[in-house]
């Protein structure tokens, strides 16, 4: 039997969203769901309330997100369900720790040589003897650069709370990084899901019309209606940090990772992530079985359950 957890409801879509972006970043237990109704799997979708009970099943499957609501939650009962599904669950341990935890990834990262240099503060006061012209300022937690802000002129050293006050995690701001901003023209987005390696590619915008939109001037829209700047798939030659992204795969033990990466280096990466959405059908991937780099087409729709595929592939439901 596998236990399905239901997406807490603040991950819910409003109609203004792209009919190809709810395809995309649909509810995990939707999906979970159909590929074991289709393949005669018995499941059980269930909800917080029944954690407080004695539990059942013999997998636990679940969507354990940033958002505060959920967050409070989730870390609430993850212990408990850890110590009865072990590795049988996901998230796993290990994925659930680094999880919107930066100053966590940045150990791991450390480890293995890939992380941008950064300073960690634990309080304002930290933050004010680090922070300079020319340094970019996140918060451990938080994705879609939603807790992130950009300080390039000298007045804008003296507006940091406000800065801070304008972040989505405002009151729970600290720890954060203080990094050096880094010039560079695109961002990568890698991805290593079941058998393969593959990503893309995104121009980063040069100029901001306030240090809370860096680095792509989204403002205060709805993460799913962001457009941004073009993406363009990876190329063989664009691909990098291979090995190492299998060694992190390895050590977390983890069906899915996404790794931002700038110049060779990674800025966070996580267990779970929006899919990326291809701007053609083709894509070329690293197989992880051959070795070798291959391309293949794919609709939307098929993307769209790369991720949850993996997952039960890897627990071995499918």
């Amino acid at each position: 039997m596998v236990i399905v957890h239901r997406d807490h409801g603040v991950y819910s879509f409003d109609e203004s969203v792209p009919f190809h972006k709810k395809i995309l970043s649909e509810f995990y237990h939707s999906k979970f769901e159909k590929t074991l109704k289709s393949n005669n799997i018995p499941y059980i979708i269930t909800d917080y309330e029944d954690y407080d009970e004695d539990l059942v099943g013999d997998y636990f499957i679940g969507r354990f997100a940033q958002a505060h609501p959920d967050v409070e939650l989730h870390s609430k009962y993850f212990d408990k369900l850890y110590d009865y599904y072990g590795e049988k669950m996901w998230p796993n341990k290990k994925a659930y720790y680094y999880y919107d935890d930066k100053v966590r990834q940045y150990e791991l990262l450390e480890k293995y040589g890939i992380q941008v240099p950064s300073v960690t503060c634990n309080d304002l006061d930290e933050l004010l003897k680090n922070v300079t012209i020319g340094t970019v300022i996140k918060s451990t937690y938080g994705a879609g650069s939603e807790s992130t802000f950009y300080v390039w002129e000298k007045e804008h050293l003296d507006n940091i709370e406000e800065y801070i006050s304008n972040c989505y995690n405002s009151e729970n701001f600290f720890p954060c990084q203080v990094q050096e901003y880094i010039s560079t023209e695109y961002e990568k987005k890698i991805v290593i899901t079941n058998d393969e390696i593959y990503g893309i590619k995104q121009k980063l915008d040069v100029g901001w019309e306030y240090p809370n939109h860096f680095p792509f001037n989204y403002g205060d829209e709805h993460w799913a209606n962001r457009k941004g700047n073009k993406v363009e798939f990876l190329k063989e030659r664009e691909f990098g940090l291979l090995d190492t992204i299998m060694d992190i795969k390895t050590e977390l033990n983890t069906p899915n990772l996404k790794f931002d990466i700038i110049n060779e280096k990674v800025i966070e990466f996580t267990y779970m992530y929006g899919e990326l959405l291809p701007e053609t059908p083709g894509y070329m991937y690293f197989d992880m079985n051959t070795k070798f780099f291959e391309e293949k087409v794919v609709s939307v729709n098929d993307f769209a359950y790369k991720q949850s595929n993996s997952v039960l592939k890897h627990l071995g439901i499918i």
